[in-house]
């Protein structure tokens, strides 16, 4: 099953299209979002993608965040306040914004794959046998490389995708 995984999109709104056009191409099952959304009118585009569940976590800039999570709720996503704890296809996933207890959920190696996101740096990595992921920012203002995660759950291969504005669909 394929997974979409992004992170700090900053109502950067060009680029969130961008990935939701990528996201509908790869055809993923889930868009798991590390965070910092920010505003409702960017978490509504996500509704775009196609045939997927929607799941993200609270960043550290979020705005309203009642209005974001009812903007989720409406197209039958989910935000969660700290992090997320679940299962998809097969792979026990923990996601969070803020790396702060990484190291001990790393360690633990209780789930097959980590997500966070609040550097805007990508980091992929193995911990013993969890894959751990921050996909890098959805925006291109600190790193200057926008870019997302496609995700194999079957056999937790992954491809690092670049979302270029210049392949903007308008």
């Amino acid at each position: 099953m394929k997974i979409g995984i992004i992170s700090d999109t900053h109502d950067a709104h060009q680029n969130v299209l961008q990935a939701i056009d990528i996201f509908n191409e790869r055809k993923v099952k889930y868009v798991l979002h590390a965070g910092d959304i920010i505003s409702p009118f960017t978490a509504k585009a996500f509704a775009g993608v196609q045939g997927a569940k929607f799941i993200s976590v609270f960043g550290n800039n979020e705005g309203e965040k009642l209005l974001l999570k009812s903007t989720i709720e409406e197209f039958g996503g989910e935000i969660h306040d700290y992090a997320y704890k679940g299962e998809i296809g097969g792979r026990k996933i923990f996601m969070t914004h803020v790396p702060t207890a990484l190291d001990e959920v790393m360690k633990s190696e209780k789930y097959d794959l980590v997500i966070y996101g609040h550097t805007h740096q990508q980091d992929i990595c193995r911990a013993g046998k969890t894959l751990v992921i921050n996909p890098g920012e959805a925006t291109d203002w600190i790193s200057g490389k926008a870019s997302l995660v496609i995700l194999e759950t079957d056999d937790m291969s992954y491809e690092v995708v670049p979302i270029s504005q210049a392949n903007l669909k308008i």
